[in-house]
């Protein structure tokens, strides 16, 4: 049994979403002062929720790391915000699965389960963007000439 195909635009209006998802949710990571407080919120969180795992105090690597990592996703997102493709929506599929498969290793080494709330967005993009997409039609050659030929 096949799956049905996106059609191309139905797929990059996935694109958009899992960029605009990863826009909204990372830019506080781009910068020291958001990180440090998103970084207490999550630990409240996870204390809240009694969830396993630990949220380590932030020392200056962290800091720089979790900069450095939204300061790419913040201009990948821009990137596919602006010009989705297949192209894009694929290779950020095979980015999200990376991710998705690191938070998990992560979490099994005693980091804190919250980190899985993201890893059900970065399954749910990945798989959306890895699914078929049907081809694309075109128009007839007839179209595309100019008015008057």
């Amino acid at each position: 049994m096949a799956f049905p195909a996106f059609s191309s635009p139905h797929y990059l209006r996935i694109v958009r979403a899992s960029a605009w998802y990863d826009l909204l949710v990372t830019w506080p990571f781009a910068l020291p002062w958001t990180f440090a407080w998103v970084y207490a919120q999550l630990g409240m969180l996870a204390y809240g929720l009694g969830l396993p795992g630990t949220l380590h105090p932030l020392d200056s690597t962290h800091l720089l790391l979790a900069n450095l990592l939204g300061s790419v996703v913040v201009v990948w997102s821009i990137a596919r915000i602006a010009a989705p493709s297949l192209l894009l929506g694929r290779l950020d599929g095979v980015a999200r699965f990376l991710f998705a498969a690191w938070q998990v290793y992560a979490v099994a080494h005693g980091a804190s389960a919250v980190v899985l709330g993201f890893t059900l967005f970065e399954l749910l993009f990945g798989v959306l963007q890895w699914w078929r997409v049907g081809p694309q039609r075109q128009a007839p050659l007839s179209a595309l000439a100019p008015a008057g030929l």
